[in-house]
């Protein structure tokens, strides 16, 4: 989209401040292009807060509007945290929709955008789009139906209401997309009431959260539409996982939790920012990554990081951006972020009958960024019992601090917030052993593996895209594929070892499943013939793997990517071969530029 484009939903950040997020909002796209063979069924999309899912949001609605050709509206209504009536709020629910389905049916992203429109101003509208006349025709009975009716007749209003996307999908062939933007909100922000009793009970500080209507119970049958189905958002991870996971929308929705950023994404998002923010800020590619892995990848901390306000900020070395950490973490941005986020959720984290093994317990539970939560080992440690440590970690998943999956807590990937907990609790608690939150080894680790991290997360991006050959050691073009899978794997058949490939992508393209497996060294020296031989026995492992489960052989394609460039035995052996596509540091480089890189590959100091 160019600078002149007007988008339907004006989004938070700066266009090219966003960063990956490639494979979400392509299977986003796929499940509304979907919904048109009624073969989406509704969806949540749950993170915590500030990991970037409203601008995930905005972006998907801005792109799936403008392709009339899916014949799918996309209803994109954001929760806002103020009480209001039940009348009140129907009539904006109202407004939000039919003024978004007109605007996507004539491709009018202004009206989209337009929130003093009016209702009775649709009515004006003139059209000769089926679905737009339809629509019309539904919103003359809706407005003579609410202004006959008063807020006795709210609520039935409403459970007619939120059925009509899906009928007016039926019949007019323009299916909706309902996107709700914190659903969980929906529990506590409307009141079945007149507005001078609202106004009262809140005048006297009764307004509670119970007394509200629990609007998201009323989806219950609209949750499993195939015409207009929904996909809602919350940051609240552990409420908004309970809201439609549980109740009268258990088993509706399937979810999907929205992770950090990888490590090199992460980098390439900070040298964004520091552009934007900082722009006489010098970073290398390498302290680019640095910062990344010392932050996880979050794209809020890595935001933090770029508009600091500390005295000293720098990235010109390690050392630098620690302090720059440091300083966010106990004062700053994310100092602030989270000393709210405890605040907010005091009843949670500070309810003990003992204070400080309540703290201790927390302070513990900080070795486990991005791993299960060992509880028993916790207990050991503090000479407690399970018991008491298990209802405090279920205490920090009511606070949105650990996350449920497979009946275990899992620390979110969170090292910022871990380091945020120990320097909020170890100043309180004496002779307490030190607990080490580095990430160096994890650094240390991505500097062996970080080539093959590049080419997985750049596969992950493709989509069909026409390179030029010459990026891949070959003259003409090149098609790359879409992958369904992306990851390392080992292949083992019954007539091979096993070998290690290190990356491996699998999709299907007309029909036929084409794997990708790829080979990576990462060093100055030159690939010799042992690394080619060595995939090429991979590559004859897994078609072994596939016809000793009865499967059908895949067409694979052998990719290797030398840093170092190749040997001149190699460059002879596999010039002529087609199954067999190679990459040096220039070639990887500018593939890895095609699909949003912004510096070079580094060679790491110590390689």
């Amino acid at each position: 989209m160019n600078e002149e484009t007007i988008l339907p939903v004006e989004e938070m950040v700066a266009y090219e401040e966003f960063t990956d997020r490639v494979e979400i909002l392509r299977n986003l796209d796929a499940w509304i292009k979907n919904i048109q063979r009624m073969t989406a069924p509704s969806t949540a999309l749950i993170a915590p807060r500030r990991m970037g899912k409203t601008v995930l949001l905005d972006r998907l609605v801005n792109t799936v509007f403008f392709k009339p050709e899916y014949k799918v509206a996309p209803f994109y209504f954001r929760m806002k945290r103020e009480k209001t009536t039940l009348r009140k709020f129907l009539m904006e629910y109202a407004t939000t929709f039919f003024r978004q389905y007109i605007a996507y049916c004539h491709q009018d992203p202004a009206l989209f955008k337009d929130i003093s429109f009016k209702l009775k101003d649709s009515l004006e509208y003139r059209s000769e789009h089926k679905a737009v006349q339809l629509a019309k025709e539904m919103i003359q009975y809706f407005l003579k139906r609410y202004e006959e009716g008063g807020y006795e007749d709210a609520r039935n209003h409403w459970d007619a209401f939120i059925t009509l996307p899906e009928m007016l999908a039926s019949h007019s062939g323009t299916r909706v997309a309902v996107i709700i933007d914190e659903f969980q909100d929906m529990k506590f922000s409307v009141y079945d009431t007149t507005r001078a009793h609202l106004v009262g009970m809140k005048a006297k500080g009764l307004l509670t959260d119970q007394g509200a209507t629990n609007l998201t119970a009323t989806y219950d049958r609209m949750s499993q539409s195939r015409k207009a189905p929904m996909l809602v958002s919350g940051s609240a991870v552990t409420l908004v996982f309970r809201t439609v996971m549980g109740g009268p929308l258990g088993g509706r929705f399937g979810f999907t939790y929205l992770k950090p950023l990888s490590v090199p994404d992460g980098a390439v998002l900070l040298q964004t920012l520091l552009k934007l923010y900082f722009s006489e800020a010098k970073i290398t590619p390498e302290n680019a990554l640095y910062a990344s892995a010392q932050t996880g990848g979050h794209p809020y901390y890595l935001y933090c990081l770029s508009v600091s306000d500390y005295e000293n900020k720098a990235f010109n070395d390690k050392d630098a951006i620690d302090r720059l950490i440091r300083y966010e973490i106990e004062n700053g941005k994310i100092y602030g972020f989270w000393q709210t986020h405890f605040e907010d959720n005091r009843k949670y984290i500070n309810a003990d009958d003992d204070d400080t093994l309540g703290r201790k317990i927390i302070y513990y539970f900080t070795k486990y960024n991005n791993q299960p939560v060992d509880t028993k080992a916790i207990a050991a440690k503090l000479d407690v019992s399970k018991k008491a440590v298990d209802k405090k970690i279920e205490k920090l998943y009511q606070a949105d601090l650990v996350y449920r999956t497979a009946a275990r807590f899992y620390s979110f990937n969170d090292i910022c917030l871990m380091r945020f907990i120990k320097f909020l609790y170890k100043q309180e608690l004496e002779g307490i052993e030190d607990i080490d939150l580095s990430q160096q080894s994890l650094f240390n680790n991505l500097k062996g593996r970080f080539l093959e991290l590049v080419v997985q997360v750049t596969m992950m991006k493709f989509d069909y895209e026409i390179l030029d050959g010459k990026l891949f050691g070959k003259t003409g073009e090149i098609s790359v594929p879409l992958f369904q899978f992306v990851d390392t794997k080992y292949a083992k058949g019954t007539k091979t070892r096993s070998f290690q490939i290190d990356v491996y992508g699998r999709g299907i393209t007309k029909g036929v499943e084409r794997v990708w497996i790829c080979e990576c060294k990462y060093t100055k020296v030159k690939m010799g013939m042992k690394k080619v031989k060595k995939l090429e026995h991979a590559a004859e492992a897994l078609k072994q793997e596939a016809m000793d489960a009865e499967r059908t052989v895949p067409e694979v394609q052998m990719w290797l990517v030398s840093s170092g460039g190749f040997t001149g035995e190699v460059l002879e052996y596999v010039k002529n071969r087609d199954d067999i596509y190679f990459s040096d540091h220039d070639g990887i480089n500018g593939i890895f530029r095609a699909f949003g890189g912004n510096y070079n590959i580094p060679v790491f100091k110590d390689s």
